[in-house]
């Protein structure tokens, strides 16, 4: 009997090593293919207030944000509830809202989603209004685009169109396709 408690011992004692052996092959397996993440150097902030300069240091644009997190995958920059004030000294102000905005790494332009309205602030004139689910805007060269529907509004006037350049330097729209209109004529 001491023979088969012996012979029993060392098969578990065999068991117990295989098992272990395995246990840790499969494990230096699994460590190589999937390497530990980095999570990268990023920021996030709460009520954000970025500026946009050219080259020079000249403003181009101000942007407000409710939250701002640098992915640290890529670079961008995620903002949530965000509003760009697009003001140069000499050309007709505007004011941009989004429920989201991109600020791709490495660049200036700026991508707004959701919800996208764009007005603008000439003393003395009726505000047009732009909105969009999204639009791409470029400050330094001061253009402003989008291939989705837009719907324009100024003085009582609406128009619906498919795609949108906004040459905001001489205060110029270009619609790209299927573009309707109602006109209400303002009484002098």
């Amino acid at each position: 009997m001491a023979g088969r408690g012996l012979s029993g011992l060392l098969l578990l004692v065999a068991a117990v090593l295989g098992s272990s052996y395995l246990f840790l092959r499969a494990r230096d397996e699994t460590s190589v293919a999937a390497p530990e993440r980095s999570l990268g150097v990023g920021y996030y902030a709460r009520r954000a207030r970025l500026t946009g300069t050219d080259d020079t240091g000249r403003v181009l644009f101000r942007i407000a944000a409710d939250e701002v997190e640098q992915q640290p995958a890529d670079g961008s920059v995620a903002m949530r509830t965000v509003s760009l004030d697009y003001d140069p000294t000499a050309e007709l102000p505007w004011e941009l809202t989004a429920a989201a905005g991109t600020l791709p790494a490495g660049g200036k332009m700026v991508e707004l989603s959701g919800n996208v309205v764009a007005t603008s602030r000439e003393d003395g004139s009726p505000a047009a209004i732009i909105r969009t689910d999204f639009l791409r805007f470029d400050p330094e060269t001061r253009i402003a685009e989008t291939d989705r529907k837009v719907v324009i509004e100024y003085a009582g006037s609406t128009v619906n169109a498919i795609g949108l350049r906004a040459l905001l330097s001489e205060d110029r729209l270009e619609l790209l396709s299927v573009v309707e209109g109602r006109y209400v004529r303002a009484l002098p």
